[in-house]
């Protein structure tokens, strides 16, 4: 299974000391890996603007490409800069559209999924510890989960600090099911970056 059909993604931060690059790969749920993701166009001044001043990267833009494990570029995740409430373009490797993921910040982490027109396709909840994560289309129906602590396969052998699952248990259609792949991504790099 790849990364556009299998139903359960993990999604694992490897742990380094000093890490100013935002580096993940993603498996499918027996394990095996489906795709990679970093920014491969970082400059060594953006390094060192995010390593000495830390307690900020998570403002500054990050551009993640996803990549199959044979090189082949799959999608693109934008952050741009933002203090408050960031908006994440997704696209595909030639720049096109697919969509974006808004974050709305409050006492529960909320994200609306929009199409290329800014329409609404769904949204994203979290708990009040922005572990879980229920995404839902724009009807209410939920289509996807995201967890920071899945018992699955992932709590067997994964040993980082930032992992998640994302259950996707219906074949989405697109742009739907680019944006729910992008979700744990997205959440860690909003949410997360500017604690670790």
């Amino acid at each position: 299974m790849d990364l556009f059909n299998s139903p359960v993604l993990l999604v694992e931060q490897p742990k380094k000391v000093f890490a100013v690059e935002s580096r993940y790969t993603v498996f499918n749920g027996q394990g095996q890996p489906v795709a990679t993701v970093g920014e491969p166009n970082l400059s060594g001044g953006k390094k060192a603007m995010r390593f000495m001043f830390s307690e900020y990267s998570g403002n500054t833009r990050h551009t993640l490409h996803v990549v199959r494990p044979d090189g082949m570029p799959m999608l693109i995740i934008d952050k741009p800069f933002a203090l408050m409430t960031p908006k994440v373009q997704i696209s595909w490797p030639n720049g096109a559209p697919i969509g974006a993921i808004q974050c709305h910040f409050g006492l529960r982490p909320r994200f609306t999924l929009l199409d290329p027109q800014d329409r609404q396709l769904g949204e994203i909840r979290g708990d009040f510890f922005a572990w879980d994560f229920t995404i839902t289309d724009w009807q209410g129906v939920e289509v996807a989960r995201v967890n920071k602590q899945w018992e699955g396969l992932a709590a067997a052998w994964f040993t980082t600090a930032d992992r998640y699952a994302v259950q996707i248990p219906y074949q989405l259609p697109d742009p739907l099911r680019s944006l729910v792949i992008s979700t744990a991504i997205t959440i860690d790099v909003v949410l997360r970056e500017n604690k670790k």
